[in-house]
């Protein structure tokens, strides 16, 4: 329901005139009174009827909310987005988020109906409470969410996460690996989680060992942190989940510079299926999600939102590419105490570990 003058005007206790002083930037307005009717808009939603007004003749401007362009998969969502809305006849206009919170979350959205979008895409992390309060608040835009939990009741295009991390830890588990690192993405992100919760609940039920979980950032950087920290540990493991091919990457340099083979002795498979993936060394076995597609099909997806208006929850299918970081010669046996290649893995292990 479209909020109005006098909703902003019955919460704030003021006039419709009075409201109108303030939102035209009027000094005859008590600095308390402004404030009232400020805090009454914002509490709202409420856009100026100018603005909603230029929106029926100008129908054509796509908003995006996105996390910082250096994440790959972001970056390429976007682009997706761009490049889809141009075939279309649509323009974009993008407010980047670099604090993952709600509180930027919404003057990003604020702002970008201040430049007149007529649709926005959320391609940031949100939870379900408030990607529906905001859904709720801003009722007369049509939003639609990138990453968000699959209970929460707005429309949404995201990534078969679980079905993807199903893929990756079936494959190493058949690879013959017993002790796993878990390498995750930022705590606000659900494709993260989603990602992670479904990794522990299919290697419990191999009865495989979760030896760790360390978070990342995304970036190739946090990624090899994270497999700084977990060697310095001392914990002993032949298999690693990593939440992303950025920090994958970074994984498999930290791997390296510890005199660590990947895949005889350490295996690792990443999430994404990013181009540069193939040319990891070694090549990394991965997830792969079109993001290009992804930003795409939300496009059409938002478009067909302002057509009817009806509810959407669709999930794209991603696929296992297996490539060197994952396939061993001699897969250890599942009995590491009486396995040679398992001692001689953890062998090196240690001595690397005592490098540290």
């Amino acid at each position: 329901m479209t909020v109005t003058f006098k909703d902003v005007a019955d919460l704030a206790g003021v006039s419709t005139q009075t409201v109108s002083r303030v939102t035209n930037g009027s000094d005859n307005v008590s600095e308390k009174t402004k404030i009232r009717v400020l805090a009454a808009i914002e509490q709202l939603g409420y856009v100026p009827n100018k603005a909603a007004q230029s929106l029926k003749a100008n129908q054509n401007l796509i908003g995006v909310v996105s996390l910082n362009m250096s994440f790959h998969g972001a970056g390429m969502i976007n682009n997706g987005i761009r490049l889809r809305a141009h075939e279309l006849g649509y323009a974009t206009a993008i407010a980047a988020v670099d604090n993952v919170c709600e509180q930027e979350i919404e003057s990003a959205v604020r702002e970008l109906i201040g430049q007149k979008v007529s649709s926005i895409v959320l391609n940031i992390p949100v939870s379900a409470a408030f990607a529906e309060l905001l859904t709720q608040k801003y009722s007369q835009y049509d939003l639609l969410f990138i990453d968000v939990p699959k209970q929460a009741n707005v429309h949404r295009v995201c990534s078969a996460n679980r079905a993807g991390a199903t893929l990756g830890a079936e494959h190493l588990l058949a690879q013959g690996r017993q002790r796993f690192l878990l390498i995750t993405g930022p705590a606000e992100s659900y494709a993260s989680s989603a990602r992670c919760e479904t990794w522990q609940a299919v290697l419990t039920a191999a009865k495989a060992t979760i030896v760790g979980i360390q978070q990342g950032n995304w970036l190739a950087a946090g990624g090899y942190q994270a497999m700084c920290a977990a060697l310095a540990q001392t914990c002993f493991f032949d298999a690693v989940l990593v939440a992303n091919d950025q920090m994958a990457l970074g994984v498999l340099r930290a791997l390296h510079e510890h005199g660590i083979d990947v895949p005889n002795t350490v295996a690792v498979v990443g999430f994404d299926g990013t181009e540069d993936s193939e040319f990891f060394l070694p090549p990394l076995t991965t997830v792969k999600q079109n993001f290009t597609e992804h930003g795409r099909i939300a496009v059409d997806q938002v478009l067909h939102l302002v057509d009817d208006g009806q509810p959407l929850d669709v999930e794209l299918d991603v696929a296992l590419i297996a490539r060197v970081s994952s396939m061993n010669s001699a897969a250890p046996s599942v009995n590491a105490a009486n396995n040679d290649n398992v001692a001689q893995a953890k062998q090196l292990l240690e001595q690397a570990m005592r490098l540290l």
